[in-house]
């Protein structure tokens, strides 16, 4: 049976994902060069795996990374590769990365969306990356059933420590808009400003406030992953209209938990969500904080007051994920590129 060594799973996705390998493979941890214990910060060198030959493997499979070791690997990438911060695409490292993303060891590009292959695709080519080698295969989300749905209540929940970068602000003012007695808000966040979006210190403590003198709003600053999941199985919709993100991962957890989901046109999500059919896509570039609460807020209020519609929506939820996300539709996937990689197809 092949061994795939694959880099550290950080991300819960990735637990799901490769504690079950495709048939007919075996997953094992690839030890690499242990630069973060090392305090090391440049993305070069973290973004790099030299993988150390304490085992037998067959193929290395890494995320975001570019291996340097000369062996059968591919990558797997949600935004820009070679993923080496700031380096301009003339600097020698960056184009190292290329060069090694372009030999023959490198068996294959995997992108989590067509956005990402999109992003990649000219530039790499003109590096002389094969374009036979891209691909895109989804990330996979495990289904859960939705549970404790309170009657008469309709609960919206939001999960993301990029409070601001998610679209979290906006959120809040559509929901103080509603002001419906009979609604529910739970925010699952740090509310840190991370990346992308900076507001102003006034807007930060508005939402502090607004978030605590409410009391329908619960936030939880931390909350382990199964009890997120519980958050999203116990609740009625989903909203994350984030501003800056490759993919957003909570969404598609939220349809695998049975929810309609009301997100923006970022990233990858419209290849997630149908809008109109499981949820809502809304744009987002160029339009001001209160146009796009007004509109959240709308969809809202269609949810809350139409028990058939938010069912329909949910259970379509479900039906992407089953037909879309799911492991086995993944792990397929993945196996036809690991027996192209390895000669046995």
């Amino acid at each position: 049976m092949p061994i795939v060594g694959i880099s550290n799973k950080t991300r819960y996705w990735q637990h799901y994902c490769f504690n079950q390998p495709p048939a007919g493979y075996r997953y094992v941890r690839g030890w690499d060069m242990p630069w973060q214990l090392l305090r090391m910060g440049s993305q070069f060198v973290l973004n790099t795996k030299w993988f150390l030959p304490l085992q037998p493997v067959q193929l290395y499979h890494t995320y975001n990374g570019i291996v340097a070791n000369r062996h059968p690997w591919v990558v797997e990438v949600e935004s820009q590769l070679p993923r080496y911060g700031t380096l301009p695409p003339e600097h020698p490292r960056y184009r190292w990365g290329q060069r090694k993303l372009a030999e023959r060891h490198c068996k294959a590009l995997i992108f989590t969306s067509q956005r990402t292959r999109e992003l990649n695709q000219h530039r790499l080519t003109a590096a002389g990356v094969d374009p036979a080698k891209m691909t895109v295969i989804y990330r996979a989300v495990q289904p859960y059933l939705p549970e404790g749905r309170h009657p008469g209540r309709c609960t919206v929940v939001f999960a993301g420590n990029g409070f601001f970068r998610k679209g979290g602000v906006e959120l809040l003012k559509a929901f103080v808009q509603l002001n419906r007695p009979d609604a529910r808000l739970v925010i699952i966040s740090t509310l840190e400003v991370d990346w992308g979006v900076y507001p102003d210190a006034g807007v930060v403590a508005w939402a502090a406030r607004t978030i605590a003198d409410d009391p329908r709003i619960t936030l939880h600053r931390a909350l382990p992953h199964h009890e997120v999941i519980g958050q999203m199985r116990a609740a009625d919709i989903f909203v994350s209209t984030t501003f800056r993100d490759p993919f957003n991962n909570t969404v598609l957890e939220a349809m695998g938990c049975g929810l309609p989901v009301i997100c923006s046109d970022t990233g990858a999500l419209p290849e997630v969500v149908r809008n109109g059919g499981n949820g809502w896509v809304l744009p987002v570039e160029g339009r001001t904080s209160a146009d796009i609460a007004a509109e959240v807020a709308a969809r809202l209020q269609q949810l809350m007051d139409d028990d058939a519609l938010r069912l329909r929506m949910g259970a379509a939820s479900a039906t992407i994920v089953h037909e879309r996300f799911s492991l086995s539709v993944r792990n397929a996937a993945l196996a036809r590129v690991y027996d192209q990689a390895l000669g046995r197809g």
